[in-house]
């Protein structure tokens, strides 16, 4: 069995890269391809790609095909619930003001 500990650090190691965040904030809003996906976050296919398929190894993102097209989702509403909270952590939150 793996400990619990072990696949929290293994989901926050999926989620914890600038770009794999905003892919998860587009498919927040709901599935889509990732013509769809590389035009919201600013970034080229190919590297839109390899950031889908380590969140989709991670099984966080599931995907389907759909004619010639990929569309992916959050495979959980959970995820959703993670950065709103997330969208409100400040570094303040936790180390203290530096002033």
């Amino acid at each position: 069995m793996v400990a619990k500990h072990e696949i929290q650090a293994d989901f926050l190691q999926a989620v914890g890269q600038a770009t794999r965040l905003r892919i998860l904030e587009v498919l927040a809003g709901g599935e889509r391809c990732v013509c769809d996906i590389q035009v919201a976050v600013g970034e080229q296919q190919s590297n839109v790609s390899k950031h889908l398929a380590i969140l989709r190894r991670s099984g966080i993102l599931t995907a389907r095909r759909e004619g010639g097209r990929v569309i992916y989702r959050l495979r959980n509403g959970r995820i959703s619930e993670f950065l709103r909270w997330l969208s409100g952590v400040t570094p303040r939150d936790f180390f203290g003001d530096e002033t």
